[in-house]
């Protein structure tokens, strides 16, 4: 799980991207770790990207039977910003730098109140799956003790 953690938003490298075609973000990083080797990684990145949220028929299916793997990434994904964020958070900033659009159905990077609205259930909907799965409420979600200095040695090179 790790792994593919680390590789959900492989798509977004340009030098992924470009081989790619323009394939959905998400479906792009789990085609590009299937090419890789690593098929059984695809399916846990796949769904990870909070614009999936907004189908209502594909989010039923896939809250149903998506692995815990699948849904712990999803959710990190969810709650990780340049910080760990709670979920209010994290849609406050969504909606700051991609305010509802009610000119439009779905406009490229804004969805309308309505649809942000849906999309925040299911998001809570995806929270409250997880931490009872790992026996935690939200609030109790945090970074271990280690994380911290482990992020600072990656990004200076030190152990």
């Amino acid at each position: 799980m790790e792994s593919a953690a680390l590789l959900h938003d492989v798509d977004k490298l340009a030098v992924v991207s470009a081989e790619l075609n323009g394939q959905a973000h998400g479906e792009g990083s789990a085609e590009w770790l299937t090419r890789q080797g690593y098929p059984e990684l695809g399916p846990v990145v796949a769904g990870h990207p909070v614009t999936r949220l907004a189908d209502e028929a594909w989010f039923r299916e896939w809250i149903r039977t998506a692995s815990p793997e699948a849904l712990i990434v999803s959710y990190a994904d969810k709650r990780a910003g340049q910080k760990l964020e709670s979920m209010s958070e994290r849609f406050a900033s969504w909606e700051r730098r991609y305010p509802p659009d009610e000119r439009a159905a779905r406009p490229r990077g804004s969805w309308t109140a309505e649809t942000l609205a849906a999309v925040r259930a299911r998001a809570e909907v995806l929270e409250q799956r997880v931490c009872e799965l790992a026996s935690v409420a939200p609030g109790e979600v945090r970074r271990l003790a280690w994380t911290s200095p482990a992020l600072t040695a990656a990004r200076t090179g030190s152990r």
